[in-house]
């Protein structure tokens, strides 16, 4: 006898009323959505009993069910657990002015994670446990991985500095790295655990648990990252001054001189009393840090151009010479963004060179209305030594958008615990479908009814593409420029298929992570900036992995947290790719393969697509593949009992479970669709498995090169390599033809 409960209380149902129940592991026409099973609606009575469980009716014309919330709800065959799930009240039906039927929707083992996250940004999560003081200790601490055990690291972007060895250094003996210019990383499980946990969901997975493998998934991180240049602190620091001249200035002097701007003038401002007035008419940098100066300034030449000369002044000495070719300017505005010590000091100076003819620098009392000339410095956080706000530093990003991008690279199931509310198993789809248990289900098939077995092919589109949304940075732009695709894309068409049509996109809604180096260096970091320099305000959240430090490409120099530069050895490394020196074997966060912009040995064949998708696609793709629809026998002991990894043996062939339809009520004839297990599918003929160094060969099969296999043509280019002429041996043989990695390119300037 079927049994409800809602809100761990028996609801009365109507005797053999039927309960129609759908399994459904995948729907293949959007590529591996994410598992879930539905019943249909049915109707129960009315009775005290019920209204007591999901809610009164006040009156005759008012529903008191609360018809927007999910009750918490349970589906048993006598004591045998079917289905977990929620149930909702649609409608109540009332006659004769009395309450007659509740109207209900069962959703029975759903993942409902998108309506359980909402629609809270990555921001909004409580990432406070992991808030930090930026300091040496803490950097060093993090390279260790003893920062949180590993959960925050820092590494190096360039956002906005504009690095060059030849013209500006990002470090030097002399001039050390400020600690904010690192950029805090993320590790990807942290931010997971953080989104389920706020959602009421818990969760296993040996994937996401990987530790140890070189693909782990606790290597991967997100670049706490959003177009800040200094790391986003908890705290406020206001600093932020504004002066300007009380009065038209027409002093004339043989020398520059300091201009008498003061804060007290309409509009002025010195919120950490670090503007100075008569006499020093200054401004004094509370701490290192980065720092906006504007300078706003008019003047009048009556005749005779140049005969004024404005400028800023650092420490006493000309920092800018402002432009004063013109003989009248008002209100022209100049902005500077730069690094000022604790102890800087800033001015405004200027020269009127000639008396007798009229000429003005202008000042009005005011700063931001009519014609003036004035200073605004517009403090940002400290370079060092203040407290890391993680939250408030994370990409504008969805917390369902960041669990979906997850999902999206690397093909993850959801699969809910039969026994456990929001729990899942959460895999890659190849993984979860290895651990299936074998059942012979021959015997069960009705076959006095129609047995249909088709081709895969309705389900086919002509083209399928794995890609990640096209970066803002410069690099990511000229590829998308150049080749009308995003970086990292990988592409599936099939032309041979003469009724698939369309397209499918699996496209997570982050950038790719793309590597170049420090332009006159080997240094290879993620560069954020436009083609112009300048830093992007609202970047791409992006995954990398963790290389850890590393030798092979110098040493740079930070600051401790004395203030002293000091030299580090190692160099934080965070690429793209699994390890720091990469050759076939090794793995890439790329879906297809991609010419690297700073040395490696070889292009890894293990891109996303060829670890987590290939193999799903093959079988869909394959002239072999087929979908069986039959009508099964199977009790409700087979039905309580399955899991969607279970492998169906059905007289000669292996077969995965799609969808299954049966009546909860009734023990008897069940709807199923399969799909035809073809694991032996393989991907192509030939796999890379590894490189001959000395040949610059790439090696297949696990062949060594006493006696290399080359591959084949076709499988060479399929994986993204070269397949090229050859005149040289290798072991003993010189083969006509041979495959190479790309070579490395040249980034874009």
């Amino acid at each position: 006898m079927l049994r409800l409960y809602c809100n761990g209380s028996e609801v009365d149902l109507y005797q053999d009323e039927s309960v129609n129940l759908t399994l459904q592991f995948t729907d293949l026409q959007s590529i591996n959505a994410a598992t879930g099973s539905y019943s249909q609606t049915f109707r129960i009575p009315a009775t005290q009993n019920n209204l007591d469980i999901l809610g009164q009716v006040p009156s005759t014309t008012a529903v008191g069910v609360n018809l927007k919330t999910k009750i918490s709800a349970e589906l048993v065959d006598n004591t045998l657990p079917i289905m977990r799930g929620f149930c909702q009240v649609k409608q109540v039906y009332l006659q004769k002015e009395k309450y007659a039927d509740i109207e209900l929707v069962f959703f029975g083992g759903a993942v409902d994670l998108k309506t359980a996250i909402g629609d809270g940004m990555l921001s909004d999560l409580n990432l406070s446990s992991y808030n930090h003081t930026i300091s040496n200790t803490n950097i060093l601490a993090s390279w260790a991985g003893t920062l949180y055990s590993g959960q925050i690291r820092y590494g190096l972007i360039d956002k906005g500095f504009n690095w060059d060895m030849s013209t500006n250094e990002p470090w030097t003996p002399s001039d050390g790295l400020w600690h904010g210019e690192l950029t805090p990383f993320v590790r990807a499980k942290t931010i997971l655990d953080a989104i389920m946990g706020a959602a009421g969901f818990t969760y296993d997975s040996t994937f996401f648990d990987s530790a140890g493998s070189e693909a782990d998934f606790d290597d991967l991180y997100l670049p706490a990252y959003n177009g800040s240049q200094i790391p986003i602190g908890s705290a406020a620091y206001n600093n932020n001054a504004i002066a300007a001249l009380a009065a038209t200035y027409s002093a004339t002097s043989a020398s520059p001189q300091k201009l008498p701007l003061v804060d007290t003038v309409t509009g002025g401002q010195d919120e950490g009393s670090n503007w100075a007035n008569a006499t020093n008419y200054r401004y004094t940098a509370p701490y290192t840090g980065l720092y906006q100066i504007e300078v706003v300034y008019s003047y009048a030449e009556v005749d005779n151009a140049s005969e004024i000369e404005l400028y800023i002044y650092k420490n006493g000495a000309s920092f800018v010479t402002l432009d004063t070719t013109d003989l009248y300017a008002f209100n022209r505005t100049y902005t500077l963004n730069t690094i000022l010590t604790a102890g800087d000091t800033i001015s405004l100076w200027g020269r009127i060179h000639q008396t007798g003819h009229g000429h003005t620098i202008e000042g009005n009392n005011t700063f931001g209305t009519g014609v003036y000339t004035g200073m605004k410095i517009t403090a940002g956080f400290p370079f060092t030594n203040y407290t890391v706000d993680v939250a408030a530093n994370m990409p504008k990003l969805k917390q369902i958008d960041f669990v979906l991008a997850l999902q999206k690279m690397f093909n993850l199931v959801f699969i809910p615990d039969k026994n456990i509310p929001n729990h899942l198993l959460i895999e890659p789809y190849m993984d979860y479908i290895a651990t299936g248990t074998a059942k012979d289900w021959s015997d069960k098939v009705d076959y006095s009814m129609d047995v249909t077995i088709a081709p895969t092919t309705d389900l086919q589109a002509k083209q399928y593409e794995w890609t990640y949304l096209k970066g803002t940075d410069f690099v990511s732009d000229a590829i998308a420029k150049a080749f009308d695709r995003a970086y990292g894309r990988y592409r599936v068409t099939d032309p041979v298929n003469d009724f698939a049509s369309g397209e499918k996109k699996v496209e997570p809604k982050v950038g790719a992570y793309v590597v170049s180096v420090i332009p006159g260096s080997v240094y290879p970091i993620h560069r954020s900036l436009k083609s112009d320099g300048t830093i992007i305000e609202d970047p791409l959240p992006m995954f990398a992995y963790w290389n850890g430090l590393t030798e092979n490409f110098g040493s740079l120099w930070m600051r401790n947290d004395s203030n002293v530069e000091v030299e580090r050895t190692t160099f934080p490394l965070f690429t793209n790719y699994s390890v720091e020196y990469p050759s076939v074997e090794n793995y890439d966060l790329n879906f297809g393969m991609e010419s690297a912009l700073f040395p490696i040995q070889a292009n890894p064949a293990n891109t996303l697509y060829f670890t987590y998708w290939a193999q799903y696609a093959t079988e869909l793709y394959s002239e072999e593949a087929r979908i069986m629809r039959c009508s099964m026998r199977l009790s409700k002991s087979d039905i309580a009992s399955f899991e969607f990894s279970d492998r169906i043996y059905i007289r000669d062939s292996y077969w995965r479970v799609l969808k299954l339809s049966y009546d909860a009520n009734v023990e008897g004839l069940c709807t199923v669709e399969l799909i035809k297990e073809l694991s032996d599918v393989a991907i192509c003929e030939d796999t890379p498995t590894s490189i001959d160094e000395r040949t610059n060969i790439v090696l297949f099969n696990g062949s060594t090169s006493a006696s290399p296999d080359v591959g084949s043509q076709a499988c060479c280019e399929l994986y993204g390599y070269r397949w090229t002429a050859n005149t040289t041996t290798i072991g003993s043989v010189t083969p006509l033809y041979v495959c190479r990695p790309l070579n490395q390119t040249n980034q874009p300037t």
